[in-house]
């Protein structure tokens, strides 16, 4: 069975509020020095520095966990249930990536990939496995 499904690609909006909070902390700081006042010196570089830390962590798991949640969505739309994916494989270079993944269907358990036809398409294709 082959089949295409879109599947939406993540977007960065989230990262905007420890942008935000960053500059706020930028300002902060800079006011702190300005005024001599260390405390609120050192309260805007906190600001700073935690902004920064929580939008490296966001950008290092968000984007995985859109993905994942996209694609077991997109895959129970065409009637899977309760879909599993492994990690994406590169065939070469220049070649968009294919993820493994292992669903029910129909009441047995199927194996099948994932293909990127570029853009936000993806086929779906199931793999025979002999017994």
């Amino acid at each position: 069975m082959n089949e295409t499904v879109t599947i939406t690609p993540w977007n960065a909006w989230p990262l905007i509020i420890p942008a935000v909070i960053a500059v706020a902390g930028i300002v902060i700081s800079s006011r702190g020095t300005r005024h001599h006042q260390k405390g609120v010196r050192e309260l805007g570089t906190s600001l700073f520095l935690l902004a920064v830390l929580a939008g490296a962590g966001m950008f290092a798991i968000m984007p995985g966990a859109w993905d994942q949640g996209e694609r077991r969505k997109a895959l129970e739309s065409i009637g899977y249930t309760s879909p599993t994916f492994s990690a994406e494989v590169v065939q070469a270079a220049g070649e968009a990536g294919v993820t493994a993944f292992q669903a029910e269907r129909d009441g047995k358990r199927v194996r099948g990939v994932i293909k990127s036809l570029g853009g936000d398409q993806w086929e779906v294709e199931e793999i025979e496995v002999e017994p």
